[in-house]
């Protein structure tokens, strides 16, 4: 009993620090949610070690998927009421081809990729369907997913740890040599308008701790996000009983109609100028992610753990590489340019947080907004995309 107390606060009280000490070099390094991985696999472990010698104790399971359900669920419509989905009509386009060209390399990338190798390996259909919400998206389209189809913390685990891995070193390469190899096979940028209108957008990702404010409104919209959350439980609950009142069905339809349910009305909700303009809702967003990434990575079978993690990382090294290479070629046939390519793709594969850091690199700050709201489509997406397509892979 002690251990599940220790282990519930634990849960809640690690994200807050990671989110307050966010310049110390482990989180610059990994960023925040590798970070709380990193913890999560490291209190996994431990305790697996402990057991290894003998001693009997281990963290409660239900705990860790429970919470991590519950904190995604809430995540959700909080990171989608800050997206201002209303200004991809300003977007050009050359933009919108771009980012339809990643949309179209996912599906066809992931299709592929599950025909070839994914139907040899245990969840193959759901972890492909994964894969398009995570690179038209990014992590919380992944998650989202993985619990709709009902997965196991350690699946969803390691589906998690193969993209940070394959992400980090796919990342150093945006950074580094991509642009000069891209630019002999793609047009160069020049002074091209990628919006139509001026226009200001945050990033929905950022998080500035200096300046945040637990306001009434805020307060507000978190209530919104757990009522959003209560009323997908509700539906899920009424769809059991529809259906019969099956027993030990229920949590099968819970979840994905929580799911569905936090991101149609996060979507729906982020129309409301009232509610998308009030701030640090973003924070409060990438809190609850943390809360989920630390609790699923605490709840990891390292024994189960060493007879998938093979598979998967294989699975999404190839989806990765495939996508790269189907979005270059689609943005040669569509004539975008080099600049523009990169930034759709790393708005897709990594959401909007790793904008900036692209559009310094590559000298184009007037990409900057664009992949911004690029990002944010990607996220309101990418779930529906994703499942959409792993249930195809399951008939």
């Amino acid at each position: 009993m002690a251990v599940m107390i220790l282990q519930t606060i634990a849960i809640f009280i690690i994200p807050i620090l990671i989110i307050k000490y966010h310049n110390f070099f482990i989180t610059k390094w990994l960023g925040s949610i590798g970070t709380a991985y990193f913890l999560g696999i490291v209190v996994a472990l431990l305790f697996f070690t402990i057991n290894k010698i003998g001693i009997e104790i281990s963290l409660n399971s239900d705990v860790g998927e429970i919470g991590s359900i519950a904190a995604i669920s809430i995540a959700i419509p909080l990171l989608l009421f800050s997206a201002n989905l209303k200004e991809a009509r300003k977007l050009s386009k050359m933009v919108l081809k771009a980012f339809f060209a990643l949309i179209i390399s996912a599906i066809v990338v992931s299709a592929i990729v599950y025909y070839t190798y994914g139907k040899t390996i245990g969840f193959g259909a759901e972890l492909s369907g994964m894969a398009v919400g995570l690179y038209t998206g990014g992590t919380p389209n992944l998650n989202a997913i993985g619990s709709i189809f009902g997965l196991d913390s350690t699946t969803i685990g390691v589906a998690n740890l193969s993209d940070m891995i394959i992400g980090a070193v796919f990342y150093l390469f945006l950074l580094t040599i991509c642009k000069p190899i891209l630019s002999r096979f793609l047009v160069k940028s020049t002074q091209v308008e990628y919006i139509k209108d001026v226009l200001e957008m945050d990033n929905i990702d950022k998080i500035d701790v200096e300046k945040f404010q637990f306001t009434k409104p805020l307060l507000n919209r978190i209530l919104l996000a757990f009522g959003i959350t209560v009323l997908g439980a509700i539906f899920g609950i009424a769809l059991w009983i529809v259906l019969g009142s099956v027993e030990g069905k229920m949590i099968d339809l819970l979840v994905p109609t929580i799911m569905i349910t936090a991101t149609v009305l996060g979507i729906i909700a982020s129309f409301n100028r009232k509610i998308r303009e009030t701030k640090d809702m973003n924070v409060i967003g990438q809190y609850f992610i943390l809360v989920f990434s630390f609790g699923l990575a605490s709840s990891l079978n390292f024994l189960r753990m060493q007879g998938i993690f093979g598979e998967i990382l294989i699975l999404y090294t190839s989806i990765t590489l495939g996508v790269f290479i189907i979005h270059a070629i689609l943005s040669k046939i569509l004539n975008v340019d080099v600049d523009c390519m990169m930034v759709t793709l790393t708005a897709g594969v990594y959401g909007p947080a790793f904008v900036p850091a692209i559009t310094k690199q590559i000298h184009n700050d007037s990409l900057t907004i664009p992949g911004l709201i690029t990002g944010s489509i990607g996220y309101a997406i990418g779930t529906f995309l994703g499942a959409g397509l792993g249930f195809l892979f399951l008939i």
